[in-house]
């Protein structure tokens, strides 16, 4: 069993100084979610932990749990195998959740190579891995902003990996697509679960107007203030609802045309938080991926301000002839 100034001690170390309670068992730390108001200042210590269960709740931005682990993984990687091994699995008081998801560290295939500094290699997969996505519009531009490589061999290669990196600047995820229409499996992901990660968060200013594509190859079409769902599911559980949220986040939804009635029931959703929520119209493209930059910025520009009346319209939109007799 560890002791109660044991576990301070540990708190110490990783927070920085700590208040104790006069119950001597809830202390108050600073907060180190970058978007908490009282985030940056050694005075107010927002962030309450109980010592023997680490139960523990930021009063001012709501960041809550009922361990430390979720919180060490994002903001303390370096201390996440000490907590586990001298606290966690020994306290009587603690309640496992089974559920838990493990740690997981995120780096990229094996002999990665970066594209932006390879265009003048002799290897044909790179070349045609390049070749590829100039047919697709993109520039040495897109190259360098979104960091894509591939490899010279193993699982990976002739496949566009298209990385993302956390508010940090560490990767959390990647997404590998073939480039060749013969393979197997169109896409390889980095084994991650989606509602965790908020893709390429490092460039994404939460104060201005956000749009919301499906996939990273949409994405890599969009102007810089943009983020993809990493497919078209999307709820108050994802890391990136939370964060729209948080921020009061402003929204343009430009998820593919087939998704009509998943794009309304999110605008619905994001709209009950009092979050403006715009609709893109893709008007005869498929999906942003067969935009080019110019046309989704014009897009973007005539997207229509969503309101609770849009929702009930496609819903009426849906019933079909006959059904309501």
């Amino acid at each position: 069993m560890f002791s109660v100034s044991d576990k301070i001690s540990f708190l110490n170390r990783v927070f920085g100084t700590c208040v104790i309670g006069n119950d001597g068992l809830n202390v108050a730390v600073c907060c180190p979610n970058r978007s908490c108001g009282s985030y940056g200042t050694s005075i107010k210590k927002k962030l309450v932990i109980r010592v023997d269960t680490d139960s523990h709740h930021c009063w001012v931005c709501d960041i809550k749990g009922r361990d430390l682990n979720s919180i060490l993984r994002r903001y303390f990687p370096q201390y996440i195998n000490e907590y586990n091994e001298k606290f966690r699995k020994k306290s009587k008081n603690l309640t496992i959740d089974i559920q838990d998801e493990p740690e997981i560290v995120v780096t990229v295939p094996n002999n990665f190579r970066l594209l932006a500094t390879s265009t003048s290699s002799k290897d044909p997969d790179i070349r045609d891995t390049i070749n590829y996505l100039r047919s697709r519009g993109l520039t040495n531009r897109d190259l360098w902003y979104f960091k894509m490589g591939t490899c010279t061999q193993g699982r990976y290669r002739r496949r566009v990996i298209l990385p993302s990196f956390d508010d940090s600047g560490d990767l959390n995820y990647f997404v590998a697509r073939a480039i060749d229409s013969s393979a197997g499996m169109k896409y390889l992901n980095a084994k991650v679960p989606k509602k965790n990660v908020i893709f390429n968060e490092i460039n994404i200013d939460w104060k201005q107007e956000l749009t919301l594509v499906e996939g990273p190859f949409d994405l890599v079409k969009c102007d810089d203030n943009a983020t993809c769902l990493l497919g078209s599911h999307f709820s108050e559980d994802y890391a990136l609802f939370e964060q729209i949220i948080k921020n009061s986040t402003p929204v343009v939804l430009a998820l593919d045309p087939d998704a009509k009635s998943k794009t309304q029931s999110y605008a619905k959703k994001l709209s009950s938080y009092g979050i403006a929520i715009r609709i893109l119209d893709h008007g005869s493209f498929n999906d942003v991926g067969e935009m080019s930059r110019l046309d989704f910025i014009e897009a973007k520009r005539r997207a229509k301000k969503w309101k609770l009346d849009d929702h009930l319209f496609h819903r009426i939109s849906t019933i079909k002839s006959g059904s309501l007799f």
